[in-house]
């Protein structure tokens, strides 16, 4: 009678260690996220000039922020979008020049940000920045 105790002791401690073990993996893995990745940069150029309140036009307005960009950066994708805040008078729409870059650091994000606010007489550019996994197949 004793050593089937002592078996079933030695069964339901070995059990509970199994569902530790478990459980500290699954805790591990929820908490260990992959932040690995590239560092994708995402910058949003308004193209209302601040100081006059003039648009500018899409194309002129790239071509003095491409040449920016590519002082810190090997390459971008830019596209042209429509958006809108709430403002003094209500709903203020605006034209904005999106770009996305990769392999650069915050440092040359706020060079290129720096450099285009001051060009294009911006109040703000906002940036974003997210990793992810980036291939080029």
């Amino acid at each position: 009678m004793e050593s089937r105790t002592i078996t079933t002791i030695l069964a339901v401690v070995v059990v509970v260690e199994l569902i530790l073990a478990g459980s500290v993996v699954a805790v591990f893995l929820n908490n260990s996220e992959d932040h690995s990745g590239e560092e994708i940069y995402t910058f949003y150029v308004g193209l209302n000039d601040s100081v006059t309140h003039e648009d500018y036009d899409p194309d002129y307005a790239a071509g003095i922020v491409d040449e920016i960009v590519v002082k810190y950066a090997e390459g971008f994708t830019r596209y042209l979008a429509n958006g809108g805040w709430i403002g003094d008078d209500g709903l203020v729409y605006e034209k904005s020049l999106v770009y996305v870059i990769e392999g650069i650091n915050m440092d040359k994000a706020h060079g290129i940000a720096g450099e285009a606010k001051k060009a294009l007489n911006q109040s703000a550019i906002l940036i974003t920045m997210a990793k992810e996994k980036t291939e080029y197949y």
